[in-house]
């Protein structure tokens, strides 16, 4: 089984770092299990990253989109050669085409 190496660009990081202070205002306890919740996801995404379906929207599904739903929020990345790009981690009911 091919292994990927995961580039976690920094949007996404931004996008995550967001993530944990708004989650953080509610309880700390759910932002780090959040946060780890996010990074293992992530992490996972090493083994298999073709198993995540690609973006409906046939603009970012022609840029190779992918997703993968962790808890309320959507990891968007694109396989490039043996590289999953994580461009960006959003909360789901945003507008992520705009953002993408």
């Amino acid at each position: 089984m091919e292994t990927y190496k995961v580039r976690i660009y920094p949007t996404a990081k931004q996008d995550m770092r967001e993530i944990v202070q708004y989650l953080n205002t509610l309880s700390q306890e759910s932002a780090l299990a959040n946060y780890d919740l996010l990074v293992e996801k992530i992490a996972g995404l090493a083994q298999m990253p073709e198993r995540c379906p690609q973006l409906n929207d046939l603009a970012l599904r022609a840029k190779g989109y992918r997703y993968l739903l962790v808890k309320n929020y959507l990891v968007f990345f694109v396989v490039a050669g043996d590289t999953v790009q994580i461009r960006r981690v959003l909360y789901a009911r945003r507008d992520y085409r705009a953002l993408l």
